[in-house]
């Protein structure tokens, strides 16, 4: 898959500024470094590029409307980050993840998040409290019907709310990166047969303990839902047979 297909894939809704499909509006101001890099790295994060691709110059130059020293220079950063590997004499493409580095991300990724947690369960107030159990339910309601898409986009919004509330700007980026460099193997298990129903209890537990305003217990449930990953992560890496991803927007 090229960079060109991948935003066949992408659809309207999720383009950048920019960019219609695959038809760049020639109208539109160039877009700057910055704007390139988070395009980039929002590409990477939703799974429209994959492990592996490679990113040709030219393709994303045409396709985000962006000068060719722009491109060059916002993959030069997201190398930096961890999201890219530029390769000698053959250009650039998404960095692979294996399952060692991957465990790693998951074990410092919670190290950050049992702060996050710990803070929203201090500052939460009753409407957040209603909001986060409304999310909850509706966590309940998606694992009971196995819509997949749905439960693993409001997993995703229990944890922005949570870190929100929390008031971590730092902590928020460092796992916003964390997070994209960890795609693959998020989605592999996202997305694995019967994942939600075996998550959801933890998600409950980790909602439960912050509604209630207690960060002893929300560390204690986080560090519960990071064992269960580490565990269900070194299960797929050995599995036997091959293991079929649903990628969302596909």
């Amino acid at each position: 898959m090229n960079v060109a297909q991948s935003a066949a894939l992408s659809g309207s809704e999720t383009a950048e500024p920019g960019v219609s499909g695959t038809e760049v509006n020639k109208k539109q101001k160039p877009l700057s470094r910055t704007a390139v890099v988070d395009a980039i790295r929002q590409r990477i994060l939703r799974g429209d590029l994959v492990p592996g691709q490679r990113l040709v110059e030219a393709e994303l130059c045409e396709l985000l409307n962006a000068s060719r020293g722009t491109v060059r220079t916002a993959l030069m950063d997201l190398d930096h980050e961890g999201l890219v590997e530029r390769i000698a004499n053959r250009g650039a493409r998404v960095r692979v993840v294996g399952l060692e580095e991957a465990l790693q991300i998951v074990e410092v990724r919670m190290a950050v998040e049992v702060l996050c947690v710990s803070r929203a369960a201090q500052k939460i107030t009753d409407k957040q409290i209603t909001e986060l159990r409304k999310l909850g339910a509706q966590l309940e309601e998606k694992a009971s019907q196995s819509d997949v898409d749905r439960f693993a986009e409001l997993t995703h919004k229990v944890f922005e709310t949570y870190v929100k509330i929390a008031d971590q700007p730092v902590a928020e980026e460092v796992l916003a990166r964390l997070r994209a460099r960890n795609t693959r193997h998020r989605f592999r298990l996202t997305y694995r047969a019967g994942r939600a129903q075996v998550s959801l209890p933890y998600w409950l537990d980790l909602i439960e303990a912050i509604c209630n305003r207690d960060p002893v217990a929300a560390r204690a449930a986080l560090r519960r839902q990071a064992q269960n990953i580490e565990a269900s992560m070194k299960a797929l890496a050995h599995e036997d047979s091959p293991f079929a991803i649903i990628y969302p927007n596909t």
